[in-house]
């Protein structure tokens, strides 16, 4: 048995329950899930291969064939295709000399479609070696190929490419943060309850008018308008 798959079963204490985990690092360590480290998992967590096996297939971002060391996976979703994917893909394939589907002579690259990974607000995006990349353009993609080259990490790209720190020291990556406005939340006096004394005297359209000029977002949705939310909702049988 290989030392790096028998130190992550046992980080898990060889708890079936933790597949999962295990799968995803020993892709990590090795850029693929091999067919001898399946009978390593399944042998050491007393399952069948199967139970591996259908984990292991059923889930987009495992593979049984190496990725490339960078794995590009560029986002498929209408929005993307709206703000420019097509041109973006083209400059990928263009620089790393191969096309989606698979990787690179010098194995140094794997280009692969996905669907929407949740970045509709910053299109086109990608997931590279598990980081996003947002606001994706050609340029930005010649940028990121030439640092891989020169043999940046894609946690450097983070440093060098912005980071948003989403107001916590946990989080640290490119993707821009539209919930957060810096600054007082309250600008002036105030008299506590009034507004919800108020409510019973406005119709809904009134008070959805309020919340819509106020430009209230949600916490999902990319941040997607309150008060255009409970609208539609309205209009909703």
């Amino acid at each position: 048995m290989s030392s790096h798959v028998q130190n992550i079963i046992e980080k898990y204490g060889k708890d079936a329950t933790r597949l999962m985990d295990i799968l995803h690092e020993a892709q990590a360590e090795e850029g693929f899930i091999s067919d001898e480290v399946v009978e390593e998992i399944a042998a050491q967590l007393n399952i069948s291969k199967v139970d591996v096996e259908q984990t292991l297939t059923f889930y987009h971002f495992f593979s049984k064939k190496p990725l490339g060391k960078y794995t590009i996976y560029l986002n498929n979703s209408l929005v993307s295709h709206m703000m420019g994917r097509e041109e973006v893909a083209h400059a990928f394939e263009k620089v790393t000399g191969t096309k989606f589907g698979s990787v690179s002579e010098d194995g140094q690259f794997g280009l692969y479609n996905t669907s929407c990974i949740g970045m509709n607000d910053q299109e086109p995006a990608a997931i590279i070696n598990g980081i996003v990349f947002p606001k994706m353009t050609t340029y930005r993609v010649k940028e990121i190929i030439r640092a891989f080259r020169a043999g940046e990490s894609v946690t450097d790209m983070i440093n060098s490419l912005g980071g948003g720190h989403n107001q916590s020291d946990l989080v640290h990556s490119m993707v821009t943060n539209n919930l957060n406005r810096r600054g007082a939340v309250i600008f002036s006096e105030f008299d506590p309850g009034k507004t919800l004394k108020k409510i019973n005297s406005v119709s809904p359209k009134e008070l959805i008018d309020e919340v819509k000029k106020s430009n209230l977002r949600g916490r999902g949705g990319a941040g997607f308008p309150t008060g255009l939310k409970w609208e539609f909702c309205t209009k909703t049988p």
